[in-house]
């Protein structure tokens, strides 16, 4: 009967699920599917792009336009205008026609404070305003921005997938492994003492 007891007692336990594991590995799975989306998205507008028979530039009407700031602070030793400057990001939802068929399409720029003529110029744009934007036609017939092939997205992408599997992986170990390995800080079952 003692050995029944002690089996029982080396059998270890599983550690309770609470809703913060839950949302970890949601959070994980999360980040996991939109970033293959978002990979499998940029390779194929990628190869829309490197196939297309017309690409073009066209004025665009800004239909709505978000701005915000990041100060850079560069190396401390740069005596120049590259050493602190603002980065703005300007986030435009624009519309552009092409053979008589309207298109909408997000578009992202990036000014800098030290090319005051080009950050003078984004900043003053307003609802309504018209830009020069390159599109494309894709394989089903319709017209695309070039810029939504940025290869910085298809880096932000592969990240996320990498962020994804290193949370999921993390939590759903955490979860599955046993509480009595957790207590003894990883180690596993204390050895016997010979003697």
């Amino acid at each position: 009967m003692n050995e029944k007891m002690e089996k029982k007692a080396e059998i270890p336990t599983k550690k309770k699920i609470n809703k913060y594991d839950i949302l970890a590995i949601l959070l994980g799975i999360g980040l996991l599917v939109a970033g293959v989306l978002g990979i499998v998205t940029s390779l194929t507008n990628s190869d829309d792009y490197n196939n297309s028979d017309d690409i073009r530039t066209v004025d665009a009407v800004i239909e709505k336009i978000e701005r915000s700031e990041e100060k850079q602070e560069d190396n401390e030793d740069r005596n120049d205008k590259y050493k602190n400057y603002i980065k703005t990001n300007h986030k435009m939802k624009l519309s552009f026609v092409v053979d008589g068929k309207t298109y909408q399409g997000k578009y992202y720029y990036q000014t800098f404070s030290y090319d005051r003529e080009k950050n003078q110029f984004y900043k003053q744009l307003q609802r309504g305003d018209s830009i020069s934007v390159e599109v494309y036609k894709s394989q089903d017939g319709t017209y695309k921005m070039s810029q939504n092939n940025n290869p910085v997205n298809f880096l932000l992408y592969c990240a996320a997938v990498l962020v994804g599997l290193i949370i999921t992986a993390a939590m759903i170990y955490g979860i599955l492994r046993p509480e009595a390995e957790q207590q003894n800080g990883g180690k596993g079952k204390k050895g016997k003492k010979r003697g």
